[in-house]
């Protein structure tokens, strides 16, 4: 159970800094694309949608992810998998990066705050 547990919390570890680093970032997607096309820079105006979309799609696997394997968890409840998800897949939408990118970033800092749990958790193993 001790290493099961340990591998919980560094998934939970990577989907709260993903969630909130990618959603973070997913806020200024939209001005620095619209930026890059403005100032006739194609080549950085592709390489910021790429960039972009696969954050987006990160956020999403990771919610999925998560929703597997902290389905039978009591430490993390199923809310952050799932606005991690909604937030991933809203995100894809063109122009409402922004809203899935503050739902990202709701989610991963759930996931952030039960990080406290699983020490306690440890504790009684």
């Amino acid at each position: 159970m001790f290493m099961d547990s340990k591998k919980l919390k560094s998934l939970a570890n990577a989907n709260g800094i993903v969630g909130l680093g990618g959603g973070i970032f997913l806020l200024f997607a939209t001005p620095i694309t619209v930026s890059a096309t403005l100032n006739q820079n194609m080549m950085a105006a592709n390489l910021a949608i790429l960039a972009f979309f696969m954050i987006k799609v990160a956020i999403f696997v990771l919610g999925i992810v998560g929703v597997v394997q902290f389905k039978n968890s009591s430490v993390v409840s199923n809310a952050p998998s799932v606005l991690m998800i909604v937030g991933g897949s809203i995100a894809i939408i063109p122009f409402l990066g922004w809203i899935g990118g503050i739902l990202a970033i709701i989610g991963g800092s759930l996931f952030l705050s039960s990080i406290k749990k699983f020490d306690s958790v440890e504790a009684e193993y």
